[in-house]
């Protein structure tokens, strides 16, 4: 037999497992609407929204690194910077130390 179907087979046992096991009712509850369902129902939904979610935040993901990053406006050629560029401060040199006793005026 081929591993595909193995698995297919190993995940419908367990499947049965699970809806044999948790078939008793159980309320469900959401803000004001109530429902009694089987426990494997739940299971089941629980699962599934997660995996949409997950899906849906890995293809948002996917799409967002695969759009191209457009280039800084002051390495476009033949485009002036939109801002102005800045020189860096020059270092004044070492500063001169107070003279006068440490902490004040000394009264």
């Amino acid at each position: 037999m081929k591993a595909k179907t193995v698995l297919i087979a190993v995940l419908v046992v367990l499947l049965a497992v699970l809806v044999i096991q948790n078939s008793e009712l159980m309320p469900f509850r959401l803000l004001f609407w109530s429902a009694y369902m089987p426990v494997f129902i739940l299971v089941i939904g629980v699962f599934a929204v997660g995996f949409i979610v997950g899906y849906l935040a890995a293809k948002m993901d996917r799409r967002k690194a695969l759009q191209p990053t457009p280039a800084p406006a002051a390495k476009r050629e033949g485009e002036t910077p939109a801002l102005p560029v800045r020189e860096p401060k020059k270092d004044p040199g070492p500063v001169p130390e107070k003279s006068g006793p440490p902490g004040g005026s000394g009264k």
